[in-house]
């Protein structure tokens, strides 16, 4: 399980490089995605500065940026971040001004999904990493413009799953539930809030929406007041079985939401997505039923080895444990895993 420590110590900061998970030497083939790899292979004759454009940094995306910047400096490639804060148009000038400063390849982790073709272009001739958010128009990725990140058809599937597991184990195969949407319009967004619906219903289980779904732009503080405005109009909190949430950090709002409206949340079971340092604690607290692990650390050393690669023209998947998707060359995936309290030590 060194992979999965090595997360939480990238998530309190604490970073090693010469442990840092994701990427290790030699040919994936017979490898598979979930096997154990550890060390960072050298740079292979990479040289220049490299830029990561951030659409903004919560806590999952803040991890992610922290573990970039190890996995560059592990290479001994100069990194310059930058956040954008969610304005689509800043990132595409911070692109632009890396093209200009005549670097051969930027990173960049989407801000708006739908305008990955914008980022294309400003780039020029730079080759480009979109890292964690995928283009909706995955025609745009090939050999110079690639995807490193997790595939969302899985991650809300293996949330309903979970919990569907859970609620069976307990004579329920009907639920009352509520909804906390990340940033819609965002294909993650949609993903894993369809995904999660559908695999309760594949297993077997009834739901019942107790108010529509609720955007809370995956920020905790946002789902802690949408939940609050929820109690203040008269929702009976008692009567909800299940809050899904599309992050760990909107799971962790509605909790500290509930506490602080006096509402006992010992009967809701509360499931997230991201397998964050908070998140994995509340689920060993007993406080979280279940989240999605999405591994920071294999996407950050994954996404700069992509980046060397790509720029040096070796194969996008050299000194990579991952392998690229079966029905696109130019896209890698680093697969979710399931935590729930039975496992969440192995995480945390």
């Amino acid at each position: 399980m060194e992979m999965k420590k090595t997360f939480a110590v990238l998530m309190a900061g604490i970073m090693c490089t010469g442990l840092m998970a994701g990427c290790g030497s030699g040919n994936t083939a017979g490898q598979t995605e979930g096997s154990a790899t550890t060390g960072i292979a050298e740079s292979k004759g990479y040289e220049g500065t490299m830029t990561f454009v951030i659409s903004h940094k919560d806590e999952y995306l803040g991890a992610l940026d922290q573990g970039v910047k190890s996995a560059a400096s592990a290479k001994g490639i100069e990194l310059k971040s930058v956040d954008c804060a969610d304005d689509m148009d800043k990132q595409i000038e911070y692109v632009r001004a890396a093209e200009a400063d005549g670097e051969n390849v930027v990173m960049v982790v989407l801000a708006d999904d739908t305008r990955a073709d914008e980022i294309i272009e400003a780039a020029g001739d730079m080759k480009v990493v979109f890292v964690n958010r995928i283009p909706q128009d995955t025609s745009l990725l090939d050999a110079d413009h690639v995807y490193v990140g997790s595939n969302e058809d899985t991650s809300g599937k293996m949330q309903g799953e979970m919990l569907a597991e859970q609620l069976k184990a307990e004579g329920k195969n009907e639920i009352n539930y509520i909804l906390l949407k990340g940033t819609e319009g965002l294909v993650h967004t949609q993903k894993r809030s369809e995904g999660v619906l559908t695999a309760l219903k594949n297993a077997g289980i009834t739901t019942n929406v107790v108010t529509n779904p609720v955007d809370c732009g995956y920020d905790r503080s946002k789902a802690m007041e949408q939940v609050s405005v929820m109690i203040a109009d008269g929702i009976d909190m008692s009567k909800v079985d299940v809050i899904l949430s599309n992050n760990d950090a909107m799971a962790l709002g509605a909790l500290e939401a509930l506490k602080q409206n006096n509402v006992d949340a010992a009967n809701i079971k509360v499931v997230g997505i991201d397998g964050t340092n908070a998140g994995l604690k509340a689920i060993s607290d007993g406080d979280m039923a279940a989240t999605v692990y999405q591994n920071a650390a294999g996407q950050a050393s994954c996404g700069v080895q992509a980046a060397i690669n790509i720029a040096t023209g070796a194969e996008l998947t050299a000194d990579m444990k991952y392998k690229t998707a079966q029905d696109n060359d130019s896209i890698v995936w680093v697969p979710f895993e399931e935590i729930t309290a039975d496992n969440v030590a192995s995480y945390y």
